[in-house]
């Protein structure tokens, strides 16, 4: 096959593959921020709806997306699983993004926005199990913190670089030229998608047959990208029944603990983008702009300090990082609904007020950075142990995709129930009781990841 493929090697390559994938979730990251800063341009001008319901359409708009992913995340999981070439199902869920991208741009009614973001909803749904699962069968398990939190890093600069972008755009040079940057970012995307070319070791895993030749080399040219010494090989088949998959996996602790974070990181990070936009605003009458350099202060840190975090957890395990991340949370959260509220004169007198919300927002992301890929590594190790436990059991790949997928699931109903949640407090009770309550929700969080975490990182052990 090398001698047939132009660029086989480099194409094939774990560096390559990892690092498409990357740029993968980096557009459909970016793609999905990006129309926030231009919504009520897009609700309020082109659909031609009153102000008073951007507020409440933009939530549901966040909140389809989710929707979309929970119902779709496990059926994806499970035929991913059983797919002889995932590579094709990020192709083909390329050309449904480019579509829902281009009928998004064009809208003119809500009927339009909202068909046109759910198919945008499940393309991404598609990105996000097949192309984790990906990694997942590529990266040996003691790099698999470093690994994810790379992607997700990713993931978190097309969070922040997709409304910074459009919003400066918009405001600079209007709505087509901000459109502009979307459809250069899906060009790049369907460069590197299309030179892929899938390792032949995935398709004999795949396939239940064993070349342990070329697993080596691959854990070997992984170690050598990721640093330390590489190898992890599938045990042999197992003709043993087993129990069922799903059931093992809720028994595991540690797992419920990863899900409850992947769950609230998400709950947060769309609790700020559902509103944000409107606050800012309203409150500190900045435009396009000023809201996605918010955006880009939320998000920055978290490019910058999510390998250093994943690094971490592969040393120390995950429940120290997360119960630290929770603890500065609660008071940082509370805090960042006081600027701008009559009844903290201090936060606003001399103009200080959006100093300190900028400032606020700058050390969440700090603290935020500790949760990325906190609910995939968990389900990564779990599902290491459970092929141990039960060797090739649980079909192709040990059930990766599908404890990845459970991961999704987790991950989307915290952004289904972020907009809502953040989006009817904020309407009926104002900025800063929303802010209080996910600030409560946060405090409450640190009970449940010291209890449910491992102290260590204990990758081998049987929860």
């Amino acid at each position: 096959m090398s001698k047939q493929v132009w660029g086989y090697g480099w194409r094939s390559s774990t560096f390559f593959i990892v690092t498409a994938l990357g740029i993968a979730l980096f557009t459909d990251s970016f793609l999905s921020s990006f129309i926030a800063p231009i919504v009520p341009h897009m609700v309020e001008n082109r659909a031609g709806l009153d102000p008073s319901y951007t507020q409440t359409v933009t939530s549901w708009l966040l909140a389809e997306n989710a929707m979309v992913s929970v119902i779709l995340r496990i059926p994806v999981g499970h035929f991913a699983d059983k797919s002889a070439s995932k590579l094709k199902w990020l192709l083909w869920a390329l050309v449904a993004s480019f579509l829902g991208t281009i009928c998004i741009s064009l809208e003119t009614s809500l009927l339009v926005l909202f068909a046109s973001r759910l198919v945008q909803a499940v393309a991404e749904t598609i990105i996000w199990v097949v192309g984790v699962a990906v990694v997942g069968e590529l990266v040996p398990i003691h790099h698999i913190g470093k690994a994810y939190t790379t992607i997700f890093t990713a993931s978190s600069a097309g969070n922040s670089i997709g409304p910074m972008l459009s919003g400066a755009l918009y405001q600079l040079a209007g709505y087509w030229p901000a459109w502009s940057s979307a459809f250069a970012i899906l060009s790049t995307d369907i460069i590197f998608r299309l030179l892929i070319v899938q390792k032949p070791h995935l398709k004999e895993a795949d396939g239940f047959t064993d070349n342990s030749a070329s697993e080596i080399d691959a854990d070997s040219e992984l170690a050598s990208f990721l640093g330390g010494p590489g190898g992890r090989h599938s045990p042999p088949p197992n003709d043993n029944n087993a129990p069922n998959f799903y059931i093992c996996l809720l028994c595991k602790r540690v797992f419920i603990g990863g899900l409850y974070c992947a769950f609230m990181y998400s709950l947060l990070d769309t609790t700020f983008t559902a509103t944000l936009t409107l606050h800012v605003r309203d409150t500190f009458h900045w435009g396009g702009m000023g809201s996605g350099l918010m955006f880009a202060t939320l998000q920055i840190p978290r490019m910058i300090l999510s390998p250093l975090c994943g690094w971490l957890k592969d040393r120390i395990g995950s429940r120290i990082p997360l119960f630290l991340a929770f603890t500065t949370l609660t008071p940082l959260v509370w805090l960042l609904g006081v600027p701008g509220n009559a009844s903290f004169p201090w936060a606003n007198a001399d103009g200080r007020g959006p100093a300190l919300y900028v400032l606020t927002m700058g050390l969440i992301g700090i603290s935020s950075s500790f949760l990325s890929g906190a609910g995939s590594i968990e389900a990564a190790v779990v599902t290491n142990e459970l092929q141990k436990e039960y060797p090739r059991a649980f079909g192709r790949n040990g059930g990766n995709s599908r404890a990845l997928a459970m991961t999704g699931v987790a991950y989307t109903l915290g952004s289904f129930t972020g907009p809502i949640l953040a989006g009817s407090l904020h309407e009926n009770y104002g900025y800063y009781v929303m802010n209080s309550v996910v600030a409560g929700i946060c405090a409450a969080s640190t009970v449940v990841v010291f209890f449910c975490l491992r102290p260590t990182a204990g990758r081998c052990e049987i929860v």
